[in-house]
């Protein structure tokens, strides 16, 4: 526990420390508001003893109350004043925080490898996103509107009360002690229970988002969702950690009650024999018991969100997993910029690679790529076809052997420059869930609508798209599933060219299309990317032909290379 409470502090305080003023202006406000609601009572006391005293001097008495009365205004003033200069100061800080936090776990999660995205549910890994995002800003809130200044008024109203009588102050501090006690014995439980009630929750969604994002399949295989037995568990799973998450709290709540009783007896029982011995004056007694409840009052809020505070803490922390995953694509340090691919080559040297521990899809796969070769690939499925690609975009990384671009080991770029060197469109050519321009435009940042247009014209997309009710304004569906097949291909090998990488990739990406409609695009693309390398994987031998050369893989192997005329 103690390392991953390290792990969220040290991934969250960058993101605090260009802002350590504000901060630090968050955590000195509480100060001033809760020495004067402790003063505010205090005030009244003295009131009720200048009130108590009987003396012939009652206009000097009189004035004395309309001076503490004046003062008690200009407390009320204050405390308001405080707090909503804190409110202000936390609105123009943690959004900015929060937004500077999104940003920064997206850009993180690009980081992790192939595996760990195809392991995962989309819904889960939105999940822990947004839990991860928001919990922060949570935790901060629980503490800087509940525990700090809960502690604050336990610490003033102390001094105060002790300044008044010893005795009293021993007991308050007694009972403050025991209802601290109950946190910190329920701590560990509480995360932990919390933990386990945030993953639950984050399979379930992600299951749900699976089956959402499969409609297609639910409505082909008509069933209740809510039927499946794999829901059922997760359902099951996500009652049961609630259950236990929630009896944690129930039972930090009972004990804090019965501590609270027993402060408020023995108070009462302390002050009224106080008062029968004249220890204290009826100011005295007023403001002790006054500062009691309030305090009672402030503790017990603060415990409910003190449980909220380790329940965003658990979530966090089991959100956290979500960047800090060992699947994280190692990379080596950096030391050479981006390659220039235009006049280079690519090099597979000796390259042994397996999806298990089973027998290798490549052992000692040798192959050599010259720069601007137009390079056709075939193969039975299975083969390693696009298991090559993916090598080549790092989505995995060789067991043995290394890639070379330019001479020089590709792990050794920046992996983001490294993918900028290639346009690479799958089989699968899933769009996002905008408008066709947007998809499209997506290719290249900044993108003008004239360069998004010629794009679609050169990928024989603008026929169609001009037939369409919005035109490129179109809206695609998630996936892109108001298109046809072939469609979304289209539009995704335009995304591809206007990207303009030096190194185009179609990994079967004109599968859907007809062989005439294929061949006409392949054509194009040949010619408006003369100087670029096109690596271009097809069972369509009319297609291959396009290409300069052809080579056939089989079970991981080349066991054909042919120059075409």
């Amino acid at each position: 526990m103690r390392e991953s409470k390290a792990s969220l502090w040290g991934f969250i305080h960058p993101y605090l420390k260009p802002y350590r003023g504000r901060l630090f202006a968050l955590a000195f406000f509480p100060i001033i508001w809760c020495l004067v609601e402790t003063i505010a009572p205090f005030l009244i006391k003295v009131i009720i003893d200048r009130l108590a005293i009987k003396t012939a001097e009652g206009s000097t008495i009189q004035i004395t109350l309309v001076s503490i009365a004046l003062l008690y205004i200009l407390l009320m003033f204050v405390l308001e004043a405080t707090i909503r200069i804190c409110n202000y100061v936390w609105i123009k800080t943690f959004p900015i925080i929060r937004s500077n936090l999104q940003s920064s776990v997206l850009s993180i999660l690009q980081t992790h490898s192939y595996e760990f995205f195809y392991n995962q549910l989309s819904g889960n890994l939105v999940s822990k996103y947004r839990n991860l995002t928001d919990s922060f800003e949570n935790i901060a809130k629980s503490v800087l509107y509940g525990v700090y200044p809960a502690f604050l008024s336990f610490v003033f109203s102390l001094a105060f009360i002790a300044f008044i009588n010893l005795s009293f102050a021993a007991v308050f501090l007694g009972w403050f002690l025991a209802m601290g006690m109950v946190s910190v014995l329920l701590y560990e439980r509480s995360v932990r229970t919390t933990q386990d009630q945030a993953q639950n929750q984050n399979l379930l969604f992600g299951y749900v988002g699976d089956m959402f994002s499969n409609i297609l399949t639910l409505m082909a295989y008509p069933r209740t969702i809510s039927q499946e037995n794999d829901f059922k568990r997760l359902q099951s799973e996500s009652v049961r950690s609630t259950q236990q998450a929630e009896l944690v709290t129930f039972k930090a709540d009972l004990w804090r009650s019965i501590f609270s009783w027993i402060l408020l007896g023995m108070m009462i029982t302390f002050l009224s024999y106080g008062w029968q011995k004249h220890w204290i004056t009826l100011g005295d007694f007023s403001f002790i018991a006054a500062i009691c409840f309030y305090v009672r009052r402030t503790i017990w809020m603060t415990s409910s969100q003190l449980s909220d505070f380790f329940k965003e803490l658990g979530t966090a922390q089991e959100a956290l997993s979500l960047i800090l995953s060992s699947q994280n694509l190692k990379t080596v340090e950096r030391s050479k910029s981006s390659p220039k691919l235009f006049k280079s080559t690519i090099d597979f040297s000796q390259i042994r690679f397996s999806y298990d521990k089973g027998k290798n899809l490549f052992n000692n796969l040798n192959l050599q790529i010259p720069a601007g070769q137009k390079l056709g690939i075939a193969g039975v499925s299975g083969a390693g076809k696009t298991s090559l690609i993916h090598l080549l975009l790092r989505l995995h990384d060789p067991h043995q052997g290394t890639i070379h671009i330019n001479n020089e080991d590709h792990r050794e770029y920046d992996l983001g420059d490294l993918r900028n060197l290639f346009s690479y469109v799958p089989q699968s050519a899933m769009l996002l869930h905008q408008s066709i321009f947007d998809n499209i435009a997506f290719g290249k940042i900044e993108a003008s609508r004239e360069e998004v247009i010629e794009a679609a014209k050169v990928c024989l997309c603008d026929e169609f798209i001009q037939n369409l009710e919005n035109g490129y304004d179109t809206l695609v569906g998630e996936g892109g599933f108001k298109l046809s097949g072939g469609q979304r291909q289209r539009i995704a090998i335009a995304r591809a060219y206007l990207k303009k990488a030096p190194i185009f990739i179609l990994d079967e990406a004109t599968s859907a299309l007809d062989e005439e409609l294929e061949n006409k695009l392949l054509k194009r693309l040949c010619s408006h990317l003369k100087d670029h390398t096109i690596i271009l994987i097809s069972h369509r031998s009319s297609s291959l032909q396009k290409m300069d050369r052809v080579i056939s893989f089989h079970q991981g192997q080349v066991i054909e290379d042919k120059i075409q005329d």
